[in-house]
């Protein structure tokens, strides 16, 4: 069935239903680990809210994300294993969703649900893949991995439009959120608030820090309690909220964090921690409270993941999950209405490899008993803590899940070519556009003359051969800052791939930044047969980005390369590129 049709076959009699169905908030933490919570053992950091949850719902403390963030957001909100989803990394293009993925935004807003997002979006940088797209009415996000002010937030966007906050940002989101519920009218609502702490740079009041060093907690980690705290109070002024609108019966909340932790003082009995495939990388608080419908204070060990919360929902709110493409995830529903039971996999499978996905290495699979990690066999039962590798008297095993995960991997990378999207250029919703230095292709070699276009187009003066390798670099400086730089001889080239929607005439802004010494180095952009040349000015530094005019191109409609190419270098640098804008005139 497509998803018209699914979604058809439905939305009618969604909206005479949705009155009646509960409101849902799922709250997600970034990079918080199971043993960040007071419930799990932590006797130091304060989580009285989050606790609270544990104790009026079910805790699931088998519950498994990804080792990293990305891959947990998009298993999240598709029900799939992120792998299927074209999601591959966290950064460069390919923390990018598929567009043919159908979102549990999508499909709750479909069913009536009045949805929002606060915080941390991280499924797609440009207007294709932004959550207004993906089934969310009301946004304000930030759409990259992490955001780097935590006071006086500058990476923040409200339905598609920058703002200037003012504040904490947890805070921030929170009152957001707040304002959100108090909005509602006679549909239910979705709120989707997933913070942004306690990832890195940590930032959190002095107060907070200072109480945590006395304790002996080392600074970085007393950093990290802190912000934790902080998300802790905020979640019970929304928990307060809800008590005060008499919501608190008819709403599902859900708490979570997106993938193992980062701190080092505690850690419970886990192995291992954010990045890895050991217990501490993907096991992850899971907290369901639902007042009346789940019982409270009940724990669940069985295996859970984080793909299985969106077919959880739709059978607990009677709504047909999506047909288009096959779900890995499975509901839970019985597990969470009687607290206990079995799992609904036979396995679940973990990977992270930055690069691309190999069966050599950053995997592991594991079952209620066994988890096999690359060659190392655990006994989950007996040694939780992955410390004894039984592969020698249990080889059998050993074996078996060696072949499982052969069949998941060949299963869950079929048909994938695992690269960034092309940027598509000339959107209404989106122009100017601008090409992030993340997304660029740093390679120093310059294409062949070989591209169709205009054919009236005179092909320039061939760029002067390079006389040693390559010293262009990108440089990652929090995404707003990244810059590609150290280009020291011509011929140097940098290219992003590009979709032109619609052909026209476009204006290049260039924003860089180049010491005065450096000043005069011409560049050549090019896409297809199109090309355009200017020249370094000076700005008051390398580390200091100005906006520039280069002029115009025509680009032809369809994909093409938008090169970048050092022309001549006088000083020891071309510039410091942060940006490309392109505006369709």
């Amino acid at each position: 069935m497509t998803r018209r049709g699914f979604f058809g076959l439905f939305g009618a009699a969604a909206a005479a239903q949705s009155a009646q169905r509960p409101n849902i908030v799922l709250i997600v933490t970034d990079d918080q680990g199971w043993w960040d919570t007071g419930v799990h053992g932590n006797k130091q950091i304060r989580t009285p809210n989050m606790d609270r949850l544990a104790a009026e719902g079910v805790n699931f403390t088998r519950f498994y994300v990804c080792p990293v963030c990305a891959p947990t957001r998009a298993g999240l909100m598709t029900g799939r294993y992120y792998l299927r989803t074209g999601v591959y990394n966290t950064r460069f293009g390919g923390d990018t969703m598929d567009r043919h993925e159908t979102t549990m935004a999508q499909v709750l807003q479909k069913a009536g649900y009045r949805t929002g997002i606060f915080g941390k979006w991280h499924l797609g940088r440009y207007a294709g893949e932004h959550p207004m797209n993906r089934g969310f009415d009301e946004t304000l996000v930030f759409t990259q991995g992490h955001t780097e002010r935590y006071f006086y937030p500058d990476q923040l966007e409200h339905n598609r439009k920058p703002v200037a906050a003012r504040g904490y940002v947890t805070d921030v989101l929170t009152d957001a959120a707040i304002q959100f519920v108090k909005q509602r009218g006679a549909r239910p609502f979705f709120l989707y608030l997933p913070f942004n702490a306690p990832h890195s740079p940590n930032y959190v009041p002095s107060r907070y820090t200072e109480r945590y060093m006395k304790m002996g907690i080392p600074i970085g980690d007393a950093e990290i309690y802190g912000m934790v705290e902080r998300v802790d109070e905020n979640i019970g002024r929304l928990l307060s909220l809800l008590d005060q609108q008499g919501l608190r019966e008819n709403t599902i909340v859900l708490f979570m964090s997106d993938n193992g932790g980062v701190s080092k003082h505690f850690r419970a009995h886990l192995r291992g921690a954010k990045g890895s495939v050991y217990e501490g990388g993907v096991r992850a608080p899971l907290f369901v409270r639902w007042p009346g419908h789940v019982p409270a204070g009940k724990k669940v060990d069985a295996m859970v993941k984080e793909f299985d919360i969106f077919p959880t929902l739709c059978d607990l709110l009677r709504i047909p999950v999506p047909t288009a493409l096959p779900l890995d995830g499975k509901s839970f529903r019985r597990l969470l209405e009687s607290g206990q039971g079995e799992s609904p996999h036979r396995f679940v499978c973990h990977y992270w490899d930055r690069f691309r996905p190999t069966k050599e290495r950053g995997w592991a699979i594991g079952e209620a008993r066994f988890k096999l990690v690359g060659e190392q066999l655990f006994d989950l039962e007996n040694d939780p803590s992955e410390k004894t590798d039984v592969s020698k008297q249990f080889p059998q095993d050993k074996q078996r899940l060696r072949a499982q995960f052969d069949a998941w991997f060949d299963s869950v990378t079929h048909g994938k070519n695992f690269q960034p999207p092309p940027i598509e250029v000339g959107r209404e919703d989106e122009n100017p556009v601008d090409l992030e230095p993340s997304w660029a292709h740093v390679n120093g070699t310059h294409s062949t003359w070989a591209s169709p276009g205009d054919e009236e187009s005179t092909p320039p003066a061939p760029l002067p051969e390079r006389r040693a390798p390559s010293t262009v670099n990108y440089t990652f400086a929090g995404y707003e800052w990244d810059s590609i730089d150290s280009w020291r001889q011509a011929g140097e080239t940098v290219h992003w791939n590009v979709d032109v929607v619609q052909a026209g005439k476009y204006e290049v802004t260039l924003s860089y930044g180049c010491d005065p010494a450096d000043a005069g180095g011409q560049y050549r952009i090019r896409s297809g047969r199109a090309v355009l040349e200017g020249k370094v000015e000076a700005t008051a530094g390398r580390g200091l980005f100005e906006k520039r005019v280069a002029g115009a191109i025509l680009l032809q409609r369809g994909p093409s390369k938008l090169e970048v190419s050092a022309v001549s270098v006088p000083g020891k640098e071309l510039m410091s590129l942060n940006r490309i804008w392109l505006r369709r005139l």
